[in-house]
């Protein structure tokens, strides 16, 4: 039979509180009476159980961290980040893949609320299949932090880029080079929270008195053959385009194949930008110009805020806004190399 926690209390002659208090390393015991237990609990052999550890305490030590796509590298660069973190704060992580699919996210949605995890990070915004389990989740005040997120500041807690400042940097780069017709593929799932990113695209053009397409910008999936169908479709539709941005690099790896299809050469044709900056964007046949940002940061902020939300639930909501940088390489080229005409 299994040594248990009332045997160590049985054998120091102490209550089963003591006993918890001592081998959960609880302050306010006597030291005499903590030696007591630990010797008890090293003569009878008893190890303790993590899941009656949890019960005991309360709490299970472990964050749950979302992320809607396993294929795309951005997601294991920031989980990496996030788990080093958190293990120098004493939690694990569940790593837990919803992979687009609503199903999926409300059953991880929902660990927070059996108690199988002590908070939530969500790496992208709730789908909107789920905003019911969500909206719940918040007036049941359980832990939750985003990367990303609602566009209104104060809902939730939050890490995410400045998205506006992101956008201008991309498009004014692309203006400065001569480009007149610049496209945008954008994912559908997070059409929500792309208000920044547009915001920035418009303000350089209405800086430079250039004229905007509305009709450049397109949405798609978040797959690569997704950001190849799209990059098809739009210059299929407005040949005229010599400059696509991209949701981010993970679509942006479709394009070159699209535009090579098409007969259109990067960066002499048509000039390709990503964003994240992920280490494969820089072994592309033509390497990747990007949006970057620090992930090693990223990551320790949204462990450390949702550390905070946990011990601290009534504290205000907090949004902290990481600068990007664009990173120039190969994949950009002179909108006058070749003109294309509908």
């Amino acid at each position: 039979m299994a040594i248990t926690i009332r045997d160590v209390a049985r054998e120091a002659n102490v209550s089963l509180r003591t006993a918890t208090r001592v081998v959960n390393n609880e302050p306010h015991v006597r030291p005499g009476t903590r030696r007591i237990v630990q010797e008890a609990a090293v003569k009878l052999g008893w190890r303790p159980n993590a899941h009656a550890r949890h019960l005991v305490r309360g709490r299970t030590d472990r964050i749950g961290v979302i992320i809607p796509d396993s294929r795309n590298t951005i997601f294991s660069d920031i989980g990496a980040a996030i788990e080093a973190e958190a293990q120098a704060r004493g939690y694990d992580c569940l790593f837990l893949h919803s992979e687009g699919a609503p199903q999926r996210e409300a059953k991880f949605l929902n660990l927070a609320v059996d108690g199988s995890v002590d908070g939530l990070i969500v790496m992208a915004n709730v789908l909107k299949e789920n905003h019911e389990i969500y909206d719940r989740l918040r007036e049941d005040r359980i832990p939750m932090v985003f990367r990303a997120g609602p566009e209104t500041p104060g809902i939730v807690d939050l890490v995410a880029v400045d998205l506006e400042k992101a956008g201008y940097l991309v498009t004014s780069h692309l203006l400065n080079l001569g480009h007149q017709h610049i496209g945008m593929i954008l994912q559908e799932a997070a059409k929500d929270r792309q208000m920044g990113r547009l915001d920035g695209y418009r303000k350089a053009h209405e800086e430079r008195g250039v004229s905007i397409h509305p009709e450049y910008k397109c949405y798609c999936g978040y797959r690569v053959e997704d950001g190849y169908h799209a990059m098809r479709s739009l210059l299929g539709h407005h040949p005229e385009i010599t400059a696509v941005f991209f949701h981010n690099d993970h679509l942006a790896l479709g394009a070159f194949r699209a535009a090579r299809e098409l007969g259109r050469r990067v960066p002499q044709d048509i000039a390709v930008v990503g964003y994240d900056n992920i280490e494969l964007g820089r072994f592309c046949e033509v390497p990747l110009t990007t949006i970057g940002y620090s992930k090693e940061l990223l990551g320790q902020l949204l462990v450390e805020m949702i550390c905070r939300r946990m011990k601290f639930p009534d504290h205000p909501p907090q949004r902290i806004v990481l600068p990007p940088e664009l990173i120039i390489r190969e994949s950009c080229g002179y909108a006058t190399a070749r003109q294309h005409t509908p």
